[in-house]
């Protein structure tokens, strides 16, 4: 017990000359009373609780600390935020920049608007060996409407399909003949290696309309997507379609033009 100590508990004896001191010669030796006890474990000893806490702040990282972690964090969330805007722009940029990625095709299928049977009628067409796509026109009346009618009429004309691998009539719709599958029937062409497109109408005055020629060039893309058609392609145009021609031959696969022939 340190000088400190027995002045506290000299005084506090002082102050209590009446108080019982059997205690003091007891367990409690020479503190005294309880109430010495409890207060020189007050003045004196130090709390293990307090300990222990003092321990925890010392051990707990700095206010600033932590601070910065957040504010790093805040910062990489940011940029990664800024990255993915950048990305997006770009991806939209390349979009606008690169047509053809995107298109609309309307085509007809050839069981759902022709009653002429396929099988048996032509040559299937090897989709490796189609490396030439031919552009004609119709020369019989357009349509805007009502199309369907108007190739009905051209098929009556004729104890088989259409000659043609497709068609592109006014209404802005690709009709399907002899399609991807069958060799079209035109004659005097590499039908092994060929596909023939006949905008409906006679275009030797005038040009197709814009939604045709669009059409057209969804046709091709479509054809390359279900790769029936070569990418190192080249485009022609035959028959008596000088109007069409004159469109067509701004296209960048276009080669010239084709024997000048009637079909069958």
């Amino acid at each position: 017990m340190d000088s400190n100590q027995s002045a506290v508990i000299a005084a506090l004896r002082h102050d209590t000359p009446n108080r019982p001191r059997s205690l003091s010669q007891g367990t409690y030796g020479s503190l005294g009373t309880t109430d010495d006890i409890i207060i020189a474990v007050d003045v004196n000893e130090s709390s293990p609780l307090l300990d222990k806490a003092a321990a925890s702040a010392s051990a707990s990282p700095p206010l600033n600390h932590t601070k910065d972690c957040l504010n790093w964090r805040s910062v990489g969330l940011l940029a990664m935020c800024c990255c993915a805007l950048g990305l997006a722009a770009y991806l939209l940029w390349r979009q606008t920049q690169l047509p053809g990625l995107g298109y609309r095709l309307s085509l007809i299928e050839h069981d759902i608007w022709s009653d002429m049977k396929l099988h048996g009628q032509g040559r299937l067409l090897d989709p490796f060996a189609v490396v030439s796509v031919y552009f004609t026109h119709t020369a019989s009346d357009g349509c805007t409407e009502d199309c369907l009618q108007l190739l009905h009429r051209l098929q009556n004309h004729r104890l088989e399909e259409l000659p043609y691998n497709f068609l592109i009539a006014g209404d802005c719709q690709a009709f399907e003949a002899r399609g991807w599958q069958y060799e079209s029937s035109f004659a005097k062409l590499p039908q092994a290696t060929s596909l023939v497109v006949a905008f409906v109408g006679n275009f030797s005055q005038r040009p197709p309309s814009d939604c045709q020629m669009q059409t057209a060039q969804a046709l091709l893309l479509e054809s390359l997507k279900r790769r029936r058609l070569q990418p190192a392609y080249k485009l022609y145009v035959v028959g008596e379609a000088e109007a069409a021609q004159q469109q067509l031959q701004l296209w960048p696969r276009y080669a010239g033009t084709g024997v000048r022939h009637s079909s069958k």
